[in-house]
């Protein structure tokens, strides 16, 4: 990484900053404000733009609701499409165009959700309204010249009788009353009761003893009036709800337009927020930041081309927080988002991806081990990078699972597993055939499990002592060569040494190794005891914190160790799974009976193992790269390279020369 300054002319300060955008190698950086510049203020630039894109992402969601895009899985992995210059610039013009069908369909969506909310007022006025079609008078209805009316609910069921009845018992004093049920219910009555006006009011103090209300749609129109009036506006509302969406609709060629303005306004917004690292005077435009070494000198060369510029490239100092930006093979870069997600490498690291790769990798297919599985992960891996060709971190999935593919195919060969033992399930259950050698290297599921363990053992402290290599080279680097030697060379024989005597405790091992494997690790336990406190005050100080150091290195290693059984035991776990569920497809007698649940449970069985198992695979791999890998040597802590780019997530320009 190269740290870059660029002095440019005022008039040219855009064309500069969008070249660099387009470009994508350039992580603009803060800096002291030079004599005589300001840096811009693009705080409300940013935040209209931010309001458009929101503007816009709500018309893009609200159109895919009635003209959905058509999109396969297979889709999302398809790049952005390239886009010339001249067409982005057609499509930068149409912005203001397209932004107003953005409003257009908000605007008609508005228009719909109102009419929604209005039909369901009518639709709740209808229903309560529904109690009272039998009334012939309007519910606004209160008197004549003599006499009052009072409309209104009980909450419970009455009759004219028995309203009657309970207004005479409270107020005897008054004989001239007159009701009328219209409808009642379990849970309400609706009634009408009429008494002299000079009576209104005790009359009334009486029905509201009564729990008796007036009701909530209150009109000069008859109930039966008002019911086919809502009925009329809720029919014309249809209407109006047909047409917003037949207009929305209608737009479905904006599709493409509305993602262009999405991420053209982002794209925009990124730069007015670059803007602000930028320092700007009447005349000249300053800034600087990082570029990656190998993309340096053309970029320079192209911007002294086509523009007015002064530019510097120079080593960063030691301590200026450089970005970090991995570069490796398609073996390796699979396994760049595994780092990224424990840390990217510290100033002091080295890039893990190319030797963790191969580890990732072979742990991942030992843990899966089953070439059916592997087969259909390479096939489907290989589809979407022949067909869909992604780009960026899409690509680098795909490999990473194309790669794991690969020794899952490997591995289920060794352990002869395929779909679990479909063929043998095939041969003796349909083609009547003895069951046959599936394995071509051991058999986990039966003699060779204390075998295939110790194996996974061995592979465990080769992948420990790489990464304790690792940490002498680290050591060896930074001029600590006393250190780099004693702490990798006391481990390797401690631990190198007793792995002999603790397999000869399983399996026969020549006693040869194990003569040497005890000389060896005796010598290891005396390096460890008389280095490892080398930073200790006086001599007792020295040799208890070497005994200390002891302690842990046998504690450490053995957990360490023993925590690789687990390529064993998920690589079991999908073996056995595999099996049963092909045990369990061949219960049945019947020979069409047995092919049909066969062919059912099979094909539910293995993708509900492959699955749980594949994820299953990818976390204990993660595991053992971060807990048992990266403890030995790695510091994390780097911070990624960021630069100035197009974040299109629907085009690319076809000049474009991204970095990765």
């Amino acid at each position: 990484m190269e740290k870059i300054e660029l002095v440019a002319t005022m008039h040219e300060s855009k064309k500069v900053i969008d070249f660099l955008q387009r470009k994508g190698m350039v992580e603009l950086t803060s800096h002291e404000l030079p004599d005589g510049m300001l840096n811009p203020d693009t705080d409300y630039n940013i935040s209209q733009l931010e309001k458009f894109t929101q503007t816009a992402k709500k018309a893009k969601e609200t159109l895919s609701q009635y003209v959905p895009e058509k999109k396969s899985l297979v889709d999302s992995f398809k790049p952005p499409r390239e886009m010339e210059m001249s067409k982005f610039l057609d499509m930068s013009e149409s912005a203001d165009k397209t932004m107003n069908m953005c409003y257009d369909i908000l605007g008609a969506q508005k228009s719909i959700d109102n009419a929604h909310a209005q039909q369901i007022r009518l639709k709740t006025s209808n229903e309560a309204l529904e109690v009272w079609k039998d009334l012939d008078i309007p519910t606004k209805f209160k008197s004549t010249r003599y006499v009052t009316v009072l409309i209104g609910t009980f909450p419970d069921s009455q009759t004219d009788a028995s309203i009657k009845e309970t207004l005479a018992e409270r107020i005897p004093e008054i004989e001239a009353i007159e009701t009328e049920v219209v409808y009642t219910s379990e849970m309400q009555s609706c009634a009408v009761v009429m008494c002299l006006k000079k009576d209104a009011n005790t009359v009334t103090e009486a029905l509201r003893s009564m729990g008796f209300v007036r009701p909530t749609e209150i009109s000069d129109k008859t109930p039966k009036e008002m019911l086919k009036e809502n009925r009329i506006t809720v029919n014309e509302l249809d209407k109006q709800i047909s047409e917003a969406q037949s207009e929305i609709a209608a737009m479905a060629s904006a599709h493409e337009a509305i993602d262009f303005l999405i991420d053209y306004f982002t794209m925009r917004a990124d730069k007015y927020e670059q803007f602000k690292k930028v320092s700007l005077s009447d005349n000249v435009l300053y800034l600087s930041g990082y570029i990656p070494q190998k993309y340096a000198q053309k970029t320079v060369e192209q911007l002294e081309n086509k523009f007015t510029v002064a530019i510097t490239l120079s080593e960063p100092e030691e301590d200026e927080d450089v970005p970090v930006l991995l570069e490796n093979n398609a073996f390796a870069s699979g396994v760049e988002g595994i780092t990224e997600m424990y840390s990217l490498p510290g100033k002091n690291d080295i890039d893990p991806n190319a030797i963790m790769s191969f580890f990732y990798y072979l742990f991942f297919g030992m843990m899966f081990s089953d070439a059916g599985y592997g087969l259909l992960m390479v096939i489907a891996t290989a589809f979407i990078l022949l067909k869909c060709k992604p780009e960026g971190n899409k690509k680098k999935t795909v490999m990473m699972y194309f790669f794991c593919g690969i020794s899952t195919m490997f591995w289920g060969i060794m352990f002869g597993s395929f779909f679990g033992d479909l063929i043998n399930v095939i041969r003796t259950n349909y083609l009547g055939l003895p069951e046959m050698r599936l394995y071509l290297w051991l058999n986990p599921q039966g003699d060779d499990l204390m075998t295939t363990m110790l194996w996974c053992f061995l592979f465990g402290i080769v992948h420990l002592f790489v990464g304790l290599a690792i940490k002498g080279y680290l050591e060896w680097k930074q001029g600590d060569r006393f250190g780099a030697i004693c702490d990798v060379l006391s481990v390797y024989l401690a631990v190198g040494g007793a792995a002999p005597i603790c397999a000869g405790m399983i399996i026969d091992v020549p006693d040869i190794y194990k003569t040497v494997g005890k000389y060896c690790a005796l010598v290891g336990v005396v390096l460890i005891i008389l280095t490892a406190g080398r930073s200790s005050k006086g001599i007792f100080g020295k040799l208890g914190s070497g005994l200390y150091a002891l302690y842990n290195t046998i504690s450490g290693y053995l957990s360490d160790v023993l925590s690789y059984s687990r390529l064993l035991a998920l690589g079991l776990v999908t073996g056995i799974i595999g099996s049963v569920v092909n045990l369990m497809g061949t219960l049945p007698e019947n020979m069409v009976v047995k092919t049909i649940l066969f062919t059912v449970v099979f094909v539910l069985g293995h993708a509900i193992n492959f699955g749980i198992n594949v994820i299953g695979a990818y976390v204990h791999t993660n595991r053992l790269q971060y807990v048992e890998f990266f403890s030995r040597f790695y510091e994390g802590g780097g911070r990624a390279f960021n630069p100035l780019k197009v974040n299109s997530l629907t085009f690319k320009l076809k000049e474009e020369n991204n970095n990765g």
